[in-house]
């Protein structure tokens, strides 16, 4: 019997486009790994352009109608990335039978019966829930997986400048400072999110020499290219990732709010493009840290834990 599952993710130019890749990234996992899985989604117009056409797009009016959309479709097992998660949503959907996964690090009080944790470093749920951690199973598409060691130039003359699919002022900023003290460098960037389906990013990454990167979702895909990078936060969520990044030797942090970021900015990414040696460093690093089958692992996790509680009930 073919396992149905039900993934519940948002995308927009507000809420970024973390959320649907790397749920993206997770369905069509699924899909390889034999299930039959069903996208229920109040975006349709931000889903990513490498979605598998197995996976069933639900358009849902809001969240009130998600408990009545999954009876319907006999579906007891849903995946669940939200930017905001409704604690009481997810206590009442456990109540009725429904197994309820959360990916993301941010929970606000939800307690779910599994916890995809999307980091660097492995760590527990606070939920006490059951967790998968760590660079294992980082939710990566599947561009991610087997690509060849980075090998870096003695200079570097590529830059990707990429803030996320949300709106920020400091996209314009930095663009300027790269104008201004960088006029030498070919510069690559990619804006807030568009209305139609979400393009990768992988070749993009793997085309760069240095990436100038959020500290959203892009930070584990650049790891995973071996992409030297100078993470640029947007949103204090992306602090602590960005704090994990630099720790683990994948690149630099860099701060806006802080004083002295400019200069900063230009003495580190000059330092970056002239040290071939760190550089390397980095792109090895990365690739040896996050190996983009992390997709793969969550959807053999999830259908083992569905199978179990199947035969379990009869």
């Amino acid at each position: 019997m073919t396992a149905r599952l039900a993934l519940r993710a948002d995308g927009s130019n507000t809420i970024g486009l973390g959320h649907v890749m790397r749920c993206g990234a997770l369905a069509n996992a699924l899909v390889v790994a034999g299930a039959a899985p069903i996208w229920l989604t109040t975006t349709p117009q931000y889903l990513p352009a490498d979605l598998d056409p197995a996976v069933e797009i639900i358009v849902l009016e809001s969240d009130d109608a998600l408990a009545d959309h999954l009876d319907a479709l006999a579906i007891r097992d849903l995946i669940a990335d939200w930017k905001v998660t409704d604690a009481d949503r997810v206590a009442t959907l456990r109540r009725h039978g429904t197994h309820v996964t959360l990916i993301g690090n941010f929970l606000h009080g939800a307690i779910p019966d599994l916890h995809v944790r999307q980091g660097f470093l492995p760590g527990l749920s606070a939920s006490g829930a059951p967790a998968l951690s760590g660079p294992k199973y980082l939710l990566l598409a599947r561009d991610y997986t087997d690509l060849p060691a980075r090998e870096v130039g003695p200079t570097a003359g590529r830059i990707l400048l990429s803030l996320g699919g949300t709106h920020t002022p400091l996209l314009a900023r930095i663009r300027d400072l790269l104008a201004r003290s960088f006029p030498a460098m070919d510069v690559e960037w990619r804006g807030p999110a568009r209305n139609g389906p979400v393009p990768p990013l992988s070749e993009a990454l793997r085309l760069a020499d240095i990436g100038i990167l959020a500290g959203g979702t892009s930070l584990h895909e650049a790891a995973a290219t071996g992409l030297p990078t100078l993470c640029v936060p947007i949103a204090p969520n992306q602090l602590d990732r960005a704090a994990q990044f630099e720790s683990a030797g994948l690149g630099l942090s860099l701060n806006p709010d802080d004083p002295g970021f400019e200069r900063r900015f230009g003495t580190e990414l000059s330092a970056l493009i002239a040290d071939a040696d760190r550089r390397q460093t980095m792109a090895r690093t990365g690739q040896a840290l996050v190996d983009g089958g992390g997709a793969g692992r969550v959807a053999r996790h999830l259908l083992g834990l569905a199978a179990t509680r199947s035969a379990e009930s009869q």
